[in-house]
């Protein structure tokens, strides 16, 4: 699995957040991130991927952010770290 597929599994799991949270819409995407550390690969022999993020911070003005930080695991070893992942519309 090439890793912006991983990294894209993150944000989308921030945009889910603001959606649960009642914010987002069809306009929400990806706005950016602060730091990106890749360590390893998904290969086809992984039995179990772990993906998980940590709301920092959410703003709900007239624009929707949602800010965290996530990593994927793959059996169990931390391969992707993002910080300040960044989602918004």
């Amino acid at each position: 699995m090439p890793g912006c597929l991983g990294l894209d599994a993150l944000w989308q799991m921030v945009g889910f957040f603001l959606g649960w949270s009642g914010g987002g819409g069809s306009a929400a995407r990806a706005l950016g991130l602060g730091e990106l550390k890749l360590a390893g690969q998904v290969m086809p022999n992984v039995r179990k991927i772990v993906y998980n993020v940590d709301i920092k911070r959410v703003m709900r003005l007239k624009l929707w952010l949602g800010i965290a930080d996530g990593w994927l695991s793959a059996d169990g070893e931390i391969i992707y770290r993002a910080k300040d992942l960044r989602w918004g519309s």
